[in-house]
């Protein structure tokens, strides 16, 4: 939801929606990857810092959703150049702190021995992104692109309750009897 609604966005400032597809994409997958590899860091801390960090990306969207237009009109008047460096200076913040939950989810999961739900959790990811890109043409065309973010945000909300569920003992199997 995030990359496509942001897409039509950066389209405002970049004037086209190939040049501000490509620089949405490949800013979310640098600056993402950058987080990824970084959550490592903040690993023995993630208890406390990746619920943070949701809220962070949650804040950030919503805050998007709501005051990226007017940024977006005033950089559209600066050289192209400009244009482009500024974009991917707004994409970096949120994208660098995505790159945080998956990797960390993933990581309890193999030091919590829950191994056998890497298959869900891809599943589930992969699941979402078609169902938020499904999304993002009903949303936008009910409520607006701004929607699109903020509802973006709302979903990072969600993963803080979700992450603390991951983080539960392994539960023992049942015993037939």
């Amino acid at each position: 939801m995030v990359e496509v609604g942001l897409i039509s966005r950066f389209t405002l400032a970049l004037t086209n929606p190939t040049i501000s597809a490509s620089v949405l994409i490949a800013g979310m997958l640098v600056f993402s990857g950058l987080g990824a590899f970084l959550s490592e860091r903040l690993f023995d801390r993630a208890r406390l810092t990746l619920p943070v960090i949701l809220l962070l990306v949650a804040t950030l969207l919503v805050g998007y959703g709501l005051w990226l237009s007017p940024v977006l009109d005033a950089i559209g008047a600066y050289p192209y150049a400009l244009r482009l460096v500024c974009c991917f200076a707004l994409i970096a913040p949120p994208a660098f702190l995505m790159g945080f939950p998956m990797a960390t989810g993933m990581t309890w999961l193999t030091r919590l021995k829950k191994d056998h739900l890497f298959v869900w959790a891809w599943g589930i990811n992969g699941c979402f992104s078609v169902i938020g890109a499904a999304l993002v043409p009903i949303i936008a065309t009910n409520f607006g692109l701004a929607a699109v973010l903020e509802a973006a945000g709302l979903a990072y909300l969600v993963a803080i309750p979700a992450f603390y569920a991951v983080l539960q003992p392994p539960r023992a199997a049942p015993t037939g009897g």
